[in-house]
């Protein structure tokens, strides 16, 4: 068990000013969309609505909007249910792996037993019975019984064949009886036997028609009345009644029944499409449907203030009363999904695809997120599946183009889809003769603001769409025909980088500034070689161009490095190099045994490095120094899994894309420039309650930092990382600064380039 004792009002509150401003130094936000909602739940004064991202709570009386996820009070990922107690004032989230977090008033405590117990099957917590202090968890193993006052586990109820698993998926109390709604039908036991755990105290309901089939939910009444719902996967479901005595089919109309409950003697039926409400003798009153909601798709439902609070899977809290609806979410991309990222000017976009690992289709719907101004837009493109590449224009950033995996290059101007190239309407060709796939892998503009594009299973497969909207392709001799070409990059120097997935290497190419001249042209399919002319691996999922100029690949076997890629073309001997690292007493190569999917450069020229399940690490520009490693295991990081990582370098806000969603850190690097240019300090003034980092932007690359007192005495020194400094307020003896105004002095190496700045403490 692990305890986080946390000040929910102090950490709630400052999430929303999150929602709405940039973050601090050190800091995490989650970009995680909640309008695919799974369950709903209320306390007195508020709604919670959970998704499998994380869970927002509305306040009925002043409509605040607040977020609990992963960053700042959540321990997981991937919700399955939530349930609020009035009696003991708590809220349980449970999750998918059978993480439990409980949530009080003053702390939230993390009960992972079940995730970590070994069991076969699934952990999943799919609904929370509350009864008096205790917890009744249907899992999808059995029933696991919480003391919620105890923070503990109090039993484990194996209910299934001879003591066997068995998913519990609805679980009721009417009478002193337990009904549990089961895979393998509905089973009843008396809730004052003292020994349920005995699987043979269990007894299976036999009067049910079908009454071994799978059953997701179910209704008790105080007089024994019952509704269940038998779900099926082929057919519609099937939801049976008890009363008088008989079973008799309500309702056989619907796809999926996901809920069934009673409030206000109002008994609610959601379905796939709609939510039926009978009164309590079953007698059908009126139902909430899509002529009232368009695209209704409610996944649970509560009563409360004269309205209906509905879970909707596509808008999040939906709060209806008679003839008027109103939607409610945190402002996220609409979706999850995160595959690449670019950032320019402040402008940060999203590319929602995704490929399996053999770069096969997913055929996810075309969808590209675009976060300016702390807002978040989604488009979505439903006639090209899987973006995989997205790029801003250099010179505009309303103009940008996603590169899809089947169908061509996608261009937005003002977040509108404007245009859509095949073979029709430029040089690109599809993978199938005579069909309709175009595979778009990697864009990058050069200096001239030419779009390079790569085209794969073709045989062109470099594209260029000049700026004066001319195309034109390339052959290269066929070296590189026919197979699949990944990401591309225009280094410092115009040359081309692309790589090759699936074990063919890397292409290099010189158009020799003279794009529409092909005869000078240079170009090389390189194998990633050793000094020795070993081959290291051909398998190469990640390229980037440091600041000095330096090419840095990601391997299946870590990281390697060319530091003289201007050579390529020339060099007969041209070989990466491996970087070496020590920690502690080990010495090694860089990250040998990762699979690096993600490398980004920070202002301070130093490397984010993705991985395919080890989190991120960053390390010194040089990278022979680890300075931070981030897992899902130590921080706020959603997955080991990241497909992306994009940095703000206005901000130093670094965008991390998991296969779980989209999460950024503010780093402490930003891009410094050749002139100081709007340095400022924040906070200023430093307030007596603040206890973060007080960073100063806008310098000069690099330069020197030094703070002092009115009266001179240096009480701190530091090297900005690229146009950024961080200081934590404290003196060279780690205590913090007295009250007082003090001064910032920056220089460059030759103090050719100086600037002095105030702030002010308050102590």
């Amino acid at each position: 068990m692990n305890k986080k004792l946390v000040l929910l009002a102090i950490i709630i509150s400052a999430n929303v000013l999150i929602v709405n401003a940039q973050i601090g130094v050190g800091e995490w936000r989650d970009h995680l969309p909640f309008v695919y909602s799974i369950a709903v739940t209320q306390s007195p004064s508020k709604v919670y609505l959970a998704s499998e991202n994380g869970v927002f709570s509305y306040n009925k009386k002043n409509q605040n909007i607040e977020k609990l996820t992963k960053v700042n009070i959540l321990s997981d990922i991937g919700i399955s249910t939530i349930a609020y107690s009035n009696e003991n004032q708590l809220l349980i989230v449970g999750y998918s792996n059978g993480n439990v977090d409980l949530i009080f008033e003053n702390e939230v405590f993390n009960l992972s037993d079940i995730k970590r117990e070994m069991i076969s099957g699934s952990k999943s917590i799919n609904h929370i019975l509350f009864i008096d202090e205790y917890a009744y968890l249907s899992c999808g193993f059995g029933i696991v019984v919480i003391n919620v006052q105890k923070r503990e586990v109090k039993d484990t109820y194996y209910i299934g064949d001879l003591g066997g698993n068995l998913q519990v998926n609805h679980l009721v109390i009417s009478n002193n009886s337990l009904y549990a709604a089961t895979n393998e039908g509905v089973f009843i036991a008396d809730y004052t036997n003292t020994n349920l755990v005995d699987y043979s105290n269990w007894q299976i309901v036999t009067a049910i028609p079908n009454y071994t089939s799978s059953f997701n939910t179910i209704y008790v009444d105080e007089t024994n009345n019952i509704i269940v719902n038998q779900s099926n996967d082929f057919s519609n479901d099937i939801i049976y009644a008890y009363s008088a005595g008989a079973w008799t089919i309500l309702n056989s109309d619907y796809g999926a029944i996901r809920e069934i409950k009673n409030e206000n003697s109002i008994i609610q039926v959601v379905s796939n499409r709609n939510i039926l409400l009978y009164d309590t003798n079953f007698i059908f009153i009126d139902s909430i449907s899509r002529t009232e909601i368009p695209r209704l798709n409610p996944f649970d439902v509560l009563i409360s203030d004269n309205a209906y609070w509905i879970a909707d899977k596509g808008k999040g809290l939906v709060k209806y009363t008679t003839g008027n609806s109103e939607e409610i979410s945190p402002n996220a991309p609409y979706l999850a999904d995160a595959f690449s990222i670019d950032i320019n000017n402040n402008k940060v976009l999203v590319a929602a695809g995704s490929l399996t690992p053999s770069w096969g289709n997913t055929f996810l719907n075309g969808a590209a997120f675009s976060f300016e101004n702390e807002r978040w837009r989604t488009m979505i493109n439903y006639n090209a599946k899987d973006y995989v590449s997205i790029k801003i224009d250099p010179y505009n950033t309303d103009h940008f183009y996603a590169g899809s995996w089947g169908g061509g290059l996608v261009e937005y101007r003002n977040n509108e889809l404007v245009e859509t190239f095949k073979d029709e309407n430029s040089t690109l060709q599809s993978t199938i003769a005579g069909g309709n796939f175009y595979r778009i892998g990697g864009l990058d503009f050069d200096a001239n603001n030419n779009l390079w594009i790569t085209n794969s299973d073709v045989e062109n497969p470099i594209s260029v769409k000049k700026s004066n909207g001319e195309w034109l392709s390339y052959n290269f001799d066929e070296k590189i025909s026919n197979i699949r070409v990944g990401k591309i990059i225009v280094t410092q120097n115009d040359h081309k980088w692309a790589v090759l997935p699936s074990g063919n290497g890397l292409f290099a190419f010189d158009n020799k500034q003279t794009i529409d001249d092909t005869t000078d042209d240079l170009y090389k399919k390189l194998s990633i070689i050793d000094e020795n002319g070993k081959i290291i691996s051909n398998n190469v999922y990640s390229i980037a161009e440091d600041l000095d100029g330096h090419i840095w690949l990601g391997l299946d076997q870590g990281i390697v490095v060319y530091y003289s890629p201007e050579n390529v073309f020339e060099d007969s001997d041209f070989h990466a190099q491996r970087i070496i690292i020590t920690i502690g007493d080990a010495t090694d190569y860089l990250l040998k045994t990762e699979t690096i999917t993600a490398i980004a450069i920070d202002g301070a020229n130093r490397k984010w490095i993705g991985t395919n399940n080890s989190g991120v690490y960053l390390v010194s520009k040089d990278g022979t120094e680890e300075i931070n490693h981030f897992t899902e295991e130590n921080s706020p990081l959603l997955s080991n899994k990241i497909n992306d990582i994009g940095i703000n370098h206005e901000s130093g806000e670094v965008f991390f894309a998991t296969d779980k969603g989209l999460i950024s850190y503010r780093g402490s690097a930003t891009m410094g420039s050749d002139e100081f240019r709007d340095v400022y300090v924040y906070p200023n003034p430093v307030r007596e309650n603040y206890y973060g980092d007080i960073t100063i932007r806008g310098l000069v690359s690099d330069v020197n930092v030094k703070i002092t007192d009115i009266s001179g005495n240096i009480v701190y020194e530091t090297t900005a990382n690229g146009g950024q400094a961080t200081w934590d307020g404290k003196n060279f003896s780690g205590s913090r600064v007295s009250t007082g105004v003090y001064l910032v002095f920056c220089s460059n190496e030759d103090g050719s380039k100086t600037h002095i700045t105030k702030l002010l403490i308050i102590k």
